[in-house]
């Protein structure tokens, strides 16, 4: 007897593919009933699957992380093929791929990562309200980022509610932005009762950006995404300015706390 196919499900760099690939992986199994679905993505994207019970085994792929410094061109190329090779003994049946726009740069990631496993595929191309619509189970917090959470509140007034102040700059570029986002924050803030009130930042690993928030915030939390989202789970309200944040809330049924800072200009 045949065993069970054996499918995988690869996407991109960025939280919007990841969030894609979520949203479509119901819909893969309901077309390959009884499949095993490995999942090949970012190691930085692992905390979107790392409490759901549909994947057998998340795999971050060395192809989609940047070259580490002082790290040759060629040890680069050589890690990477080295792990290919030990991916197919996994012996996939076929790899389907999820992508929001750009789609050029994705494709090539995703004919690269077929030649390289020596299978076939299909990239799933669809706007960002496709993926929005289907549905996909809860994005819950994991064990890492619940004990991050309750770590950062164990000092906080219990009587208080928890109020999360929560920014997003990928880059030092994107300094202005962050502090007039900041303000904005601010004058919503100036509008709830009195609550426990803690400002944390997705910095994207710019070490630059941190190391000059550091010096003109020392009180706000540098973290990542994964890390916030054990925030967003303890928080009664999240204040934001950022989409992303605000999809990462509605994924985690948490919109219903979610204020959007508004400026008073």
């Amino acid at each position: 007897m045949k065993g069970a196919k054996r499918l995988g499900l690869w996407f991109c760099t960025g939280l919007e593919n990841g969030l894609a690939a979520r949203a479509v992986l119901g819909t893969l199994q309901s077309e390959n009933p009884g499949a095993e679905w490995v999942l090949f993505g970012p190691r930085e994207s692992l905390f979107l699957f790392e409490m759901d019970e549909r994947v057998c085994a998340y795999v971050p792929l060395l192809s989609l992380a940047p070259r580490r410094a002082a790290q040759s061109r060629l040890s680069y190329f050589l890690e990477k093929r080295a792990q290919f090779l030990k991916l197919r003994a996994l012996k996939l049946d076929s790899l389907f791929g999820a992508a929001v726009p750009p789609f050029e740069p994705v494709e090539k990631q995703f004919s690269y990562t077929l030649r390289m496993l020596g299978i076939s595929g299909r990239l799933i191309k669809e706007e960002r309200s496709w993926f929005a619509a289907q549905p996909a189970p809860l994005l819950q917090a994991g064990p890492q980022a619940l004990a991050f959470a309750t770590q950062l509140h164990r000092k906080s007034p219990h009587q208080l509610q928890k109020c999360l102040v929560l920014l997003l700059a990928e880059s030092v570029q994107q300094r202005a932005a962050l502090e007039a986002d900041w303000q904005a924050a601010q004058n919503t803030v100036n509008t709830l009762p009195p609550m426990h009130t803690t400002v944390a930042v997705v910095t994207n690993h710019d070490r630059l950006l941190a190391r000059q928030l550091a010096q003109a915030h020392p009180d706000w939390i540098q973290l990542d995404f994964a890390q916030a989202v054990g925030l967003i789970a303890y928080a009664d309200r999240v204040i934001c300015m950022s989409d992303t944040v605000t999809r990462i809330c509605r994924e985690m049924d948490r919109f219903d706390r979610v204020l959007l800072g508004k400026s008073n200009s």
